[in-house]
């Protein structure tokens, strides 16, 4: 299952980097701190407390932060968006009805990743609302 989920989330990154010949965002590439920030560190909501199957969503979600963070270090920060889209897409439409919360947390997180923004601020929006999910603090190295 998990490398179906991988595939996936590969040809969705494909399709779309085929479509845009723009694959990195280089307007606002800073150089990447050397030490770790912590840029999230809200304690978990009862998001997860109040999802009965939370065990799925957490794999969906770190198996998409597992490729989507090496992707993004290697300044394909396009495809890292994608990744988080389609995985935050997965959980809405598998889990969204049995965990409003977290529904609501990923909804909102989408909402605002469609707005001016560049597209490695567009990943970090996701991932601060995965590592909310996952009651962690979200840090950058």
């Amino acid at each position: 299952m998990r490398k179906l989920f991988i595939l996936f989330l590969f040809l969705v990154v494909a399709i779309h980097c085929h479509s845009n010949t723009l694959l990195f965002d280089t307007a606002k590439v800073k150089a990447q701190p050397k030490k770790t920030i912590v840029i999230n560190d809200a304690p978990l909501t009862n998001a997860a407390k109040n999802c009965e199957k939370i065990d799925a969503v957490i794999t969906i979600i770190e198996e998409a932060i597992d490729v989507g963070a090496p992707t993004y270090n290697d300044r394909n920060y396009l495809g890292c968006y994608k990744i988080y889209e389609g995985a935050a897409y997965k959980v809405i439409h598998k889990y969204g009805a049995k965990c409003k919360q977290i529904n609501n947390i990923l909804e909102a997180a989408l909402e605002k990743s469609y707005g001016n923004y560049s597209v490695t601020e567009k990943a970090w929006i996701l991932r601060m609302a995965f590592d909310s999910i996952l009651g962690v603090p979200t840090t950058t190295k």
